[in-house]
Parts: C-alpha cells; structure tokens; sequence
C-alpha cells in the first residue's frame, strides 16, 4: 500500500482550531528542528565530547491562502503574542507530533498587487515537541 501525505489526510490545530486553507505552496506546512539534538566536540588530543540538549525545540512554518480565515486567526495570535500549542496528524501514515511552549516568532514576505501574490506565512517556534515518523 502506498501512504498518502496529502492535505486531505492532514490534521494540523493551532489551539485547537484545525487548520485547513493551506497556500499554493508545494509543502505548506514545514517542521524543523531550531538547535541541534547533540554536538560533538572534538579535541585536539584525539578525544570528543558528547553534548546533548534535552530539549532542542522545534520551528514551524505555516503558508496559508491570503484572505483566508485561518490566515486571520494566525495573524489575531500573532497580534496578542498568544502562547501557541499545535497537534498535526497525517492520517495514514501514523506520523503526529504535538508542541507546547510555543510562540508566533514572526510573519513572513507579503507580495501583493502583481499578476501572482504570495502567501501569507507564520513562524512558530516550540520549547518543547515530540514528534512520531513512521509509517505503516
């Protein structure tokens, strides 16, 4: 069986609105790590050190359809600087993650008034996520 990462099987919250009117972007909804897991630390003498970091947060960007009413929910959260919890799911493939301690960091490019528009974009970043890949 082949596993279906489309938007049609994706579940993303943020406070527990779903999410639903993604942008024109190819990927619309991107997670990544903000510090790294562990450094290595090498020595001039041969040795290294391992340093790992309990928590290394997590950074997400959501590309959402101009004009859209999600679009304006993140902007009211940005707006407050409300304290953000997201959930996302894709069904199917049994990938989930949850993160908490979250903030909107910042907005992205606004290109309007030309033959094509951007989306609007929104840049949360999480104290602490834990997140499930996989498949079935």
């Amino acid at each position: 069986m082949t596993a279906n990462y489309s938007t049609d099987g994706f579940v993303f919250s943020v406070n527990g609105r779903e999410i639903t009117d993604w942008g024109d972007n190819a990927t619309p909804c991107n997670d990544e790590p903000i510090d790294p897991k562990s450094v290595l630390r090498r020595g001039r003498g041969g040795r290294a050190i391992r340093l790992d970091r309990l928590n290394p947060g997590r950074r997400v960007t959501l590309q959402l359809n101009p004009g859209s009413p999600d679009s304006a929910y993140m902007q009211g959260l940005f707006n407050s600087n409300a304290n953000i919890t997201v959930t996302k799911t894709q069904i199917g493939t049994l990938e989930a993650a949850v993160g908490n301690e979250g903030i909107i960091t910042n907005d992205g490019p606004v290109g309007r008034g030309a033959e094509t528009i951007t989306d609007d974009v929104f840049i949360m970043e999480f104290n602490v996520w834990s997140g499930l890949k996989g498949g079935n």
